[in-house]
């Protein structure tokens, strides 16, 4: 499966589709954070290999499930968290922010996680997530 956008990983993935096809449980709840380490995003990026950001505005938000628009239905297909503003963080002290990573709030667990290279925040913006979306490409 080709993947556009984030970088699915594993762990997230089997999380994802044991909760679909084998658990009778809804997921857990999850959040998004943002990491400050140069890290490459794979199939076996874990949380431990993150610096999560906790401090100076750049604090874990939670992603509430009503806030996710339906899946489309068409390649690729798309899932968009708050399709109106994206996700943003008011900053308020200087930061190195290399990227950002959907999360399971009890497992740690990633999801999928995006490196966008280093950016170098000052206090007073905002990082935005715009579009906040989750993309797979139906294979041809």
């Amino acid at each position: 499966m080709a993947i556009s956008g984030p970088q699915w990983v594993k762990e997230g993935t089997v999380v994802a589709l044991d909760a679909v096809f084998k658990t009778a449980a809804e997921p857990e709840l999850c959040e998004i954070v943002l990491f400050s380490t140069d890290v490459t995003i794979d199939d076996d990026t874990v949380y431990a290999g993150l610096t999560v950001i906790a401090a100076s505005g750049g604090e874990a938000k939670d992603l509430t499930k009503a806030t996710w628009d339906g899946a489309t239905t068409a390649d690729p297909i798309v899932q968009r968290y708050n399709g109106a503003t994206g996700m943003v963080w008011n900053i308020t002290g200087a930061l190195t922010v290399y990227g950002w990573a959907i999360c399971g709030k009890v497992s740690g667990k990633i999801y999928c996680a995006e490196n966008w290279g280093v950016n170098t925040v000052a206090n007073g913006n905002t990082i935005t997530v715009q579009p906040l979306d989750v993309k797979f490409d139906i294979p041809e």
